[in-house]
């Protein structure tokens, strides 16, 4: 029996290590998420294990080499290796003792990653400098034997060819495994299942198949034992493809493994990306190669992608000491209740826990599906413009809810806004306008509100003042939307006449002409949410309403500054003439046809 040649390309594995397996597969975690194949590999992956291997003497080696000087019965040159039974790429050896049979080599080495179950071979070999090596014994240490408390002892040696017993001192320990990556990351992990059809590449019409895995491109690789005497293999191995990163395509190539000479390729494929992100793959690949019996090989990928990175909560810096007050407040749709609000307000039921003057206690009878102390809680801030404030409202009670309940109604409990739960645990943004449901019954508008109370009418006063200042005041006709029918009628008006003829008409002043050159939206506070400009007739022609009606709610103030603009008010002027007039005739066809029936 002749020394195997070992095979070209570094450590099993390839040049790059790989991290323990450790995680579980999506399909084991539950759920078939993100990254759960279609086939499913869902048991728990052992991690491989590292191993410190001593080979520290041998006793009693035959003579391989013969003694010309007739003195003795012969020695040998020997030498001592050690792999993963069928992975020649995990080889170490030991140096090379010259002319003994009884060597000490005190060898220490490290296989890095061995599978579960697989047995460590140990072989002693007499090195020649011409020809080929002579083995002088063997010997086999079974996984079992060695994990997890390791092996020391003295292993009796096969095929030595010789009646006498030899001997092999080993030691094998289990190493604790290399610190993992701590990055989360994307992994790509590949079971290589079968192979068939594949060419004959030995003579006797056989090869010697093993399987190659890596990312197309890229040096890093894993590969499967070697199956001798085959042409259709069953390998059944998984393992993670080293140095993978999302989008990379991965390639499979099958090599008929030599002793004396290069290993000789059977086949190859590509598998694209796009066929195995995100849901994996699990099929049957043809191979490709020089030969024409290229053959089949069979694969299952999954990927084990990371959860993705949980949003920022904006209002982090919040916290429940952050009492200040806050430019907004909640008003009840069923009693009109209000309630200013806190940077930091909490939503419960408990009179005892709960400070009223920051907090929302909800304490109406028959109030049961809200909880005492923190139902709810709602954040506020200011952003870097100090008139930017932001309010954001948190749900402590999830899983309930408006369309939690069975079939898409409501859960009792939980909040939501503007009928959609609030389930992030980052909350959801609330702004004036917003409808927020605690509980089922609870129903309250967010609306804005002076940020000090006490200055609210120096405010409101110093603002028409400086108006005032700038405008003359007769100018102006003001109209605060009272009722939902009016804010129905602006929200109809496409163009800038007909928005001014339904404030005037709501004025009292429907003879008024409509000559009016800008439009403001104030808000509830009287503070100014828009102001629109349209000197000509052709630019109020030509406006969009939208900008507009976006701020028009129902409890907002609509001032239009009346022009005496002669260039504004002459056309505009002629188009009420010519509306009036195409008013009259439609009102008098109408009549005659009416009363024709009459004559």
């Amino acid at each position: 029996l002749k020394r195997p040649r070992p095979l070209a390309g570094g450590a099993e594995g390839g040049a790059a290590a790989v991290v323990p397996f450790g995680r579980r597969s999506a399909a084991a975690r539950g759920g078939s998420g993100r990254g759960s194949p279609s086939a499913g590999m869902s048991f728990e992956r052992r991690a491989r294990v590292r191993l410190g291997i001593s080979i520290s003497k041998a006793h009693r080696l035959r003579a391989a080499d013969f003694d010309f000087s007739f003195r003795g019965r012969g020695t040998s040159d020997p030498y001592a290796t050690a792999w993963v039974k069928s992975r020649p790429l995990t080889e170490i050896r030991t140096e090379t003792i010259p002319s003994t049979c009884d060597p000490v080599w005190n060898f220490t080495g490290v296989i890095e990653r061995c599978p579960h179950g697989d047995p460590i071979e140990f072989q002693v070999w007499d090195s020649d400098r011409l020809g080929s090596d002579d083995i002088l014994g063997r010997a086999e240490v079974g996984f079992d034997t060695f994990y997890p408390n390791g092996y020391d002892g003295m292993l009796t040696l096969n095929q030595t060819g010789q009646k006498v017993e030899s001997f092999l001192e080993v030691r094998i320990d289990v190493l604790p495994p290399l610190p993992a990556d701590t990055e989360e990351k994307p992994r790509c992990f590949v079971m290589v299942e079968r192979a068939a059809g594949l060419k004959a590449a030995d003579v006797g019409g056989a090869s010697d198949p093993y399987c190659l895995v890596r990312c197309f491109g890229k040096k890093s690789f894993w590969r499967t034992m070697v199956i001798p005497k085959t042409l259709n293999p069953e390998w059944r191995e998984e393992d993670e493809v080293p140095d993978f990163e999302l989008g990379d395509d991965l390639e499979f190539l099958i090599y008929d493994w030599d002793r004396n000479s290069a290993d000789d390729e059977l086949g190859k494929v590509v598998l694209s990306a796009s066929d195995f992100t995100p849901d994996g793959f699990s099929g049957t690949l043809n191979l490709r190669g020089a030969s024409k019996k290229k053959g089949t090989v069979t694969v299952r990928v999954e990927l084990d992608l990371p959860p993705p990175p949980k949003p920022v909560d904006p209002a982090a810096h919040v916290t429940a000491d952050d009492r200040r007050p806050a430019p907004f407040q909640l008003r009840c749709l069923d009693t009109g209740r209000t309630q200013r609000l806190a940077c930091y307000t909490v939503i419960g039921r408990s009179k005892k826990y709960l400070d009223p003057r920051y907090d929302l206690i909800l304490d109406s009878p028959g109030i049961c599906d809200v909880a005492r102390i923190e139902h709810a809680v709602i954040k506020c801030w200011c952003g870097a413009d100090p008139t930017s404030w932001r309010a954001r409202v948190y749900n402590f009670q999830m899983g309930r809810g408006a369309g939690l309940g069975a079939g898409g109604g409501h859960a009792a409990g939980g909040t939501s806004v503007d009928n959609d739960p609030v389930r992030d645990d980052n909350g959801v943004d609330v702004e004036p306008g917003s409808i927020l449901r605690f509980g089922v019954r609870e129903m309250w508008v967010m609306e804005r509100a002076v940020l000090h109370q006490k200055s609210r009418t120096g405010e409101v006063a110093c603002q028409r003042a400086r108006q005032s200042a700038m405008e003359d005041p007769g100018s102006f006709r003001e109209l605060k939307v009272p009722s939902g029918a009016c804010n129905h009628a602006l929200q109809h008006c496409s163009d800038w006449d007909s928005l001014v003829r339904v404030v005037l008409e709501w004025c009292g002043e429907p003879d008024e002409p409509p000559c009016v050159d800008i439009i403001e939206v104030c808000d509830e506070c009287n503070i100014s949410a828009g102001r629109w400009e349209a000197r000509t007739l052709e630019e109020q022609e030509a406006f969009d309403m939208g900008a507009v009606l976006r701020e028009v709610r129902m409890g907002c103030t609509i001032r239009l500054r009346l022009s005496a603009d002669p260039c504004l008010l002459a056309p505009i002027l002629r188009k009420t003439q010519a509306h009036t007039k195409s008013m009259q005739d439609l009102h008098n066809t109408r009549g005659q046809e009416l009363f024709s029936g009459f004559g």
